[in-house]
């Protein structure tokens, strides 16, 4: 692998595309050989505009000669775009995050000129033989391409659902923080990027020496090793809903911790039947009650634990369990990591 590509569309975030860049530059000053770490940035214009208002000088896609041994790199597709003429889909400036990841935007970004440039430019790419690895919602990209087709993904945990109802063929995991399978890698959140890159130079630059340039790169750029996004998503639901029915029984939850009440208790604090309760919170959240108490247990224990001034077990006593066995299994279950190292991957709240 001899050569970068890094393809960039309009609105992709800048930090995502200067983590890339700096990964790749520190890995130079770090050991890499020249000839093994090479890139170049390329966009659908000869500037292209990144968030927060930054821009980057680009190769325009249609002057790239990609050898086969190149690696197409896409850090997102940039979510934050905005439609011209206020068509149907884009955002406007004051955007939420849950209209970021609206249906409705992602099938209008996924149609964008760019997008569906670049997932040819991914297809044909892949299809001579070279590497292809996206991060985010530059994941979407690749199921454009077809190159998700029967191979292992991750992308944005938000994403999850989207992908499984458009890319259904894919065997797609969004806990994972990096996947690579039969020369397409993806990797999660924007800040996956991060991971991604560093395996790709780990992998370019080959062997034990490929290991000491990431470790001195990571060494002086501050980065840990993450594998999992799973502890991420228990803060946040999957859905966007009117109904604060959820909101509602979720801070019941938190405020009767340790004491956790029956879910027909909690119905009827809330003032409606257990039936009508479980129903509005599938609706807006497509979870189960219990889930949400596991959610409300779970982010409670993540705030105890970065404290770090009590035990496991008293821990899980704060949370309603009778001691550490019981929460190691609920942090195995929703974050794949145990109490300990859950604690330790934490920084204490200020």
């Amino acid at each position: 692998m001899a050569h970068f590509i890094i393809l960039v569309a309009d609105g992709t975030l800048a930090g995502s595309v200067g983590a890339s860049l700096d990964i790749l530059a520190f890995a130079r000053r770090c050991g890499a050989p020249a000839e093994r770490v090479a890139w170049q940035v390329a966009s659908a214009r000869p500037q292209v505009a990144l968030s927060g208002g930054m821009a980057l000088a680009a190769t325009p896609v249609e002057h790239l000669k990609m050898a086969p041994d190149a690696v197409l790199v896409i850090p997102g597709i940039g979510l934050d775009a905005s439609a011209p003429h206020g068509t149907d889909g884009g955002l406007t400036g004051g955007a939420t995050i849950n209209e970021r990841y609206a249906e409705s935007h992602l099938l209008w970004r996924m149609q964008a000129s760019d997008a569906q440039a670049y997932a040819g430019l991914a297809a044909a790419h892949h299809a001579a033989g070279g590497v292809v690895a996206a991060s985010c919602s530059g994941v979407l990209l690749l199921g454009m391409a077809g190159l998700l087709d029967g191979r292992r993904a991750t992308t944005h945990w938000r994403l999850g659902d989207f992908v499984r109802r458009h890319f259904g063929k894919a065997l797609f995991d969004e806990n994972r923080m990096l996947v690579e399978d039969h020369r397409v890698i993806s990797a999660g959140a924007a800040m996956a990027q991060v991971d991604l890159m560093l395996h790709l130079v780990q992998q370019a630059v080959g062997g034990a020496a490929g290991e000491a340039v990431v470790q001195h790169v990571m060494r002086y750029l501050l980065v840990d090793s993450r594998s999992s996004q799973a502890r991420y998503r228990v803060w946040e639901h999957l859905h966007a809903s009117e109904d604060d029915t959820a909101m509602r029984f979720e801070a019941l939850i938190e405020a009767r911790l340790p004491h956790v009440p029956t879910i027909a208790d909690a119905a009827e604090t809330l003032g409606m039947t257990s039936r009508t309760l479980s129903r509005r919170i599938a609706a807006s959240t497509g979870a189960a009650p219990l889930q949400l108490v596991n959610t409300v247990r779970m982010r409670h224990a993540q705030r105890l634990l970065a404290q770090g001034d009590l035990s496991v077990d008293a821990v899980a006593r704060r949370v309603g369990y009778a001691n550490g066995t019981a929460l190691r299994k609920l942090t195995l279950k929703m974050a794949q990591q145990p109490p300990g190292v859950l604690r330790h991957g934490m920084e204490s709240p200020q």
